[in-house]
């Protein structure tokens, strides 16, 4: 192994030079580095692992569950009759120093720029870059050791001491963001009115899904509860489905304050918050007992609107929930919103802004994309110069108030503002996708119980309401 110093290379190795305050040096040889490689793993609820959460990797959509080692990543390709035996998924032990995060490794040392990385390269989805996260906050002091501890080759002697491990996709909600890889209820719903198929959604096949649960159960379980007895975590991302639904995230609280751990352990949450006790286990009774915490508690509207983006809330249930969290020590700091932007959204993104300045409290946004033009629940999805109005009025609205706490809020809106629409990025597809996406709510809407539908919110703009109603639907069988 070679020893190299900041700012200086040896053996085709950069070492990146970061600043105190979490950001890349301008001077940096090495911009592309990342300490995840190094320290932090995630599988998804499909067991599909990967180098983190926002990481770009082969299989990282629908079918992104099966065939985790059929291919050349893990240096072998497999036959397979059925397609349970497509799905082989692999333990950490066979993943951490794979050829794969080997070569992963190589490159980022050297200062390549990978496309797994695109979402921190580009800032793809408008979210806080995971890189800064990693190596500019939690693990910097760690990049030396990094850098010394691994072989010219990208193997590591460095044991995965961050988790963002999600067991399952069992959530109580079903928010029309999200999807049946995120939600049992979901998965679900979608069983019951048949809409899903083999093809598009293979992890849902009866004996996927038991391979599936045996393996998160007697192999993901097993290493996480490995590494919190050892004492070695210093970070996890509890994110699901619902974390707070898992009996493993209540475990683990417990044994790291016993066994003395929690003192040295990050938390970070992206939680419904429809749940803060467990077995007589009270959450903001842990989390300060920990070295730092932080909850992104997700919202994305108020009263009406919420609920119906975000089925199964209890909006007031929720709300206390979250003044729960801001009465435990140090929660003032700690507790956010984490608001994804819809279509929806869009009309109650004010109350939202007005509830978070009562509190004081911070605002993360992320906005809804897509990567096809029939999410017709996005906001890009609205013709154009409608877009742009709505977001003129929110402006005019907002940033004139705004504090640093909402800063990234007013960002986010001035960056919908440049970015195309639907219509514009996907010219030949928009049509069609249009009235794809349209067919699709309209089918949600008719099986769900809902108080209010999009239509009934979009009559507030009487343009955009005409848009919403007067165009042709596909009919979604599926």
């Amino acid at each position: 192994m070679y020893h190299v110093k900041r700012g200086e290379t040896m053996s085709n190795k950069i070492i990146p030079i970061w600043n105190s305050d979490g950001s890349c040096a301008e001077e940096s040889e090495n911009k592309t580095f990342c300490m995840a490689p190094w320290s932090h793993t995630y599988i998804s609820p499909q067991a599909e692992r990967r180098m983190c959460c926002a990481s770009r990797e082969e299989h990282s959509f629908q079918k992104q569950y099966i065939d985790a080692t059929n291919d050349e990543k893990y240096g072998e390709i497999k036959e397979s009759k059925t397609l349970a035996d497509d799905f082989n998924p692999v333990s950490l032990e066979e993943h951490w120093n794979s050829p794969y995060m080997k070569d992963i490794r190589k490159k980022l040392m050297a200062g390549e720029r990978i496309s797994q990385c695109d979402v921190c390269n580009d800032d793809i989805l408008s979210i806080s870059s995971y890189r800064k996260w990693f190596t500019g906050v939690l693990f910097r002091d760690k990049i030396q050791e990094a850098f010394d501890n691994t072989d010219d080759d990208g193997h590591t002697t460095m044991p995965v001491i961050s988790f963002d491990y999600r067991y399952s996709n069992l959530c109580n909600f079903k928010c029309r963001m999200c999807g049946e890889q995120l939600s049992s209820s979901w998965e679900a719903e979608k069983k019951k009115n048949n809409m899903w198929s083999i093809e598009q959604q293979p992890f849902m096949q009866k004996d996927v899904k038991k391979k599936m649960t045996s393996f998160q159960t007697e192999v993901v379980e097993p290493e996480f509860r490995d590494a919190i007895s050892k004492g070695i975590v210093e970070e996890i991302y509890w994110v699901g489905g619902e974390p707070l639904m898992y009996d493993i995230h209540w475990w683990a609280l417990e044994e790291m304050v016993k066994n003395g751990s929690a003192k040295n352990c990050h938390l970070r949450y992206n939680s419904n918050l429809s749940r803060t006790e467990f077995k007589g286990q009270k959450l903001f009774d842990y989390l300060p007992q920990f070295k730092d915490w932080l909850m992104c508690a997700s919202i994305d509207g108020t009263g009406d609107i919420v609920e119906f983006i975000r089925k199964g809330i209890v909006w007031e249930e929720w709300l206390k929930n979250f003044k729960e969290g801001l009465a435990a020590p140090g929660g003032k700091d700690k507790m956010l919103f984490d608001l994804t932007i819809t279509g929806p959204g869009m009309f109650s993104i004010k109350d939202l802004f007005d509830l978070s300045l009562e509190l004081d409290v911070r605002i993360e946004t992320k906005i809804m994309f897509a990567f096809h033009p029939d999410i017709i629940f996005s906001p890009f999805a609205w013709p154009k110069h409608i877009l742009t109005r709505k977001i003129d009025e929110l402006l005019e609205y907002i940033e004139p108030r705004a504090t640093q706490k909402q800063s990234t809020l007013v960002n986010t809106l001035h960056e919908m503002r440049n970015r195309p629409s639907f219509e514009e990025e996907y010219p030949e597809e928009f049509e069609q996708g249009k009235k794809n996406g349209k067919g699709y709510q309209d089918r949600l809407d008719s099986i769900r119980d809902e108080k209010i539908t999009i239509a009934d919110i979009y009559k507030a703009d009487d343009e955009l309401y005409e848009w919403w109603m007067n165009d042709e639907r596909t009919p979604n069988e599926t």
